[in-house]
């Protein structure tokens, strides 16, 4: 990547345009697999290096799953008793 004219990194900056979010809430259009970078290291945009989605549905499941462990430790402390 030290070279800005490497036709990879032209190229993975011409995915990450396409790539960037819509401002003010619009929908984005759906996503499909592009070509990826061979190069070593990979060079890829911020969106293809994402691992997966963030936001509610994360937080849904850590706090459904802190809830659930702790109804399972009081019914384990009270069976105990």
């Amino acid at each position: 990547m030290s070279n800005p004219n490497d036709s990879e990194i032209r190229v993975a900056n011409a995915r990450a345009e396409r790539q960037k979010e819509t401002p003010g809430g619009e929908a984005l259009t759906p996503m499909h697999p592009d070509t990826h970078s061979g190069a070593d290291p990979a060079v890829e945009t911020p969106v293809e290096a994402r691992q997966g989605f963030l936001g509610v549905p994360v937080l849904a499941v850590l706090v459904v799953g802190l809830v659930l462990a702790g109804i399972a430790g009081f019914a384990v402390h009270f069976a105990m008793r």
